[in-house]
């Protein structure tokens, strides 16, 4: 019944759109994004702009900045708390600097280690107690002037891209390896993974120079266009380091409780819409990159060795273990995503393990090819 409220008011707002003579906005929302133009992500953002646009009549404009136009990206959470800009899109994990619970919100490693998995998660964010944790955490934890929504699942990001295939895990322990930084550094070398942190546009010059051996980027469409095919031809796609990653957009509280609840609501119902549009954008843009990654580029899809998921969860449970015994708002949030997987991991596993059978079955028949 919630779902179906939300429909139709969507419907209603859309009709009386339709009837409404266009108008000057009466509010402008700026977002800066830590996202280049050209990102898949972005163009995301832009489907969220026009439906915030037209379901308000022209009340509310969405002008959006590629990464860097007004602030730095680790400067975005604090230009839109002080209103140097009224919006923005990040990553909650990257203000983890202010607080650890950061990482849980938006790359929760493993799934905490206990399976949780990107829908799983959005569901926590949405069904659950996630969005009302999620704005704790900026607005108390952090003192921040803002007010956050979970919009752009990005998830799962691939394991990575390496020089040759790997038959264990014990043999990948000895690579140096790209890594994001934070919780998923500390993951990896607790794993015995000796790993560095760098910035996208360094990682391809390091390759080259050999300060790296392996490095994960996201996902094929955006490692595709990151040109990672050029250096590494085996990539392995399952990894747990971000098989949840979830991007967010925040707008300044005083700003947002000053409008209108109408507006309000339309903004709500926008962002909502936006994890939907990226989920099925995903599918389409991945699977493309993927089938030319390995038709057209002669890039090998490898598996990931199996030792490697249990070895990770655990160090995973160790990691975020260390950060609940030191900060009681990490543990709090972190307690509530363990009871929403407690209650959620049997049913999506066997979902899940449905939709698997189908496509191996579908393909050991031979009515599907796997790309070649």
């Amino acid at each position: 019944m919630k779902r179906l409220g939300v429909f139709l008011l969507s419907m209603c707002m859309a009709v009386g759109v339709l009837s409404v003579p266009a108008q000057a906005a009466k509010y402008e929302l700026k977002i800066q994004t830590a996202l280049a133009t050209s990102s898949l992500y972005f163009k995301t953002l832009e489907r969220m702009k026009d439906n915030i646009e037209k379901l308000s009549g022209g009340e509310i404009s969405v002008e959006l900045f590629g990464e860097g136009a007004i602030v730095k990206s680790f400067e975005i959470f604090d230009a839109v708390s002080e209103d140097l800009i009224n919006g923005g899109m990040c990553w909650t994990h990257w203000a983890s600097g202010k607080h650890p619970a950061g990482t849980l919100f938006s790359a929760p490693c493993a799934g905490l280690g206990y399976g949780l998995d990107q829908l799983s998660q959005l569901s926590w964010m949405w069904e659950g107690d996630g969005l009302k944790l999620l704005n704790e955490f900026y607005q108390d934890a952090c003192k921040m002037n803002l007010v956050a929504f979970p919009v752009l699942p990005m998830g799962p990001e691939s394991f990575g891209w390496f020089h040759k295939r790997y038959n264990s895990l014990l043999e990948i322990n000895k690579l140096t390896f790209r890594a994001p930084p934070g919780v998923p550094t500390e993951i990896f070398l607790d794993m015995g993974m000796p790993v560095v942190g760098l910035s996208g546009p360094d990682i391809i010059p390091s390759a080259q120079r050999g300060a790296i051996d392996a490095s994960e980027w996201i996902g094929p469409a955006e490692d595709i266009v990151m040109g990672l095919d050029q250096i590494w031809k085996h990539y392995y796609l399952q990894g747990l380091h971000q098989a949840i990653s979830i991007g967010d957009v925040y707008i300044n509280k005083t700003w947002y409780d000053k409008l209108p609840e109408h507006l309000r609501a339309i903004i709500n119902i926008s962002m909502k819409a936006c994890v939907m549009d990226q989920m099925m954008i995903n599918v389409k843009a991945n699977s493309e990159a993927l089938q030319d990654l390995v038709k057209n580029r002669g890039v090998i899809i490898e598996e990931t060795p199996a030792e490697y998921y249990p070895a990770f969860m655990k160090s995973a449970r160790k990691v975020f273990q260390k950060y609940a015994d030191s900060n009681a708002f990490f543990k709090k949030v972190m307690d509530s995503q363990i009871a929403w997987a407690k209650m959620t991991v049997p049913y999506e596993m066997r979902c899940n393990g449905l939709y698997y059978m189908m496509a191996k079955t579908a393909m050991e028949d031979g009515l599907i090819t796997d790309y070649k």
